[in-house]
């Protein structure tokens, strides 16, 4: 009996050792995890966020693009220009037409 006695002592012994060795080792694997998870995870919104400002650049650009061809085309010497090459004949001195009714002299 007192064989017993001394194995489970042994026993726990052991099992106190290990289980208090495993938690120490999960604990030393976490701590060497954790910030290389983090770091990624940081390195991974950094080139998002990059991508997306470069986008937003981009878009800004065509923004501008477009509001600098609007005042192109609604400037007056454009539009002067478009009537003289569609001939319309803005310039011209107005030319009456019919002459209605009768005249008060």
């Amino acid at each position: 009996m007192i064989d017993n006695v001394q194995d489970e002592t042994v026993k726990a012994e052991k099992h106190g050792f290990l289980g208090s060795l495993i938690p120490l080792v999960i604990m030393g694997l976490l701590v060497c995890i954790v910030p290389v998870y983090m770091q990624n995870c940081i390195n991974s919104l950094y080139g998002t966020y990059y991508g997306l400002r470069e986008k937003a650049n981009l878009l800004n650009r065509e923004i501008l693009l477009q509001e600098f061809e609007i005042n192109k085309l609604t400037s007056l010497e454009y539009l002067a220009d478009f009537a003289e090459s569609a001939e319309l004949g803005l310039y011209d001195v107005p030319m009456k037409i019919m002459v209605t009714g009768e005249s008060n002299e």
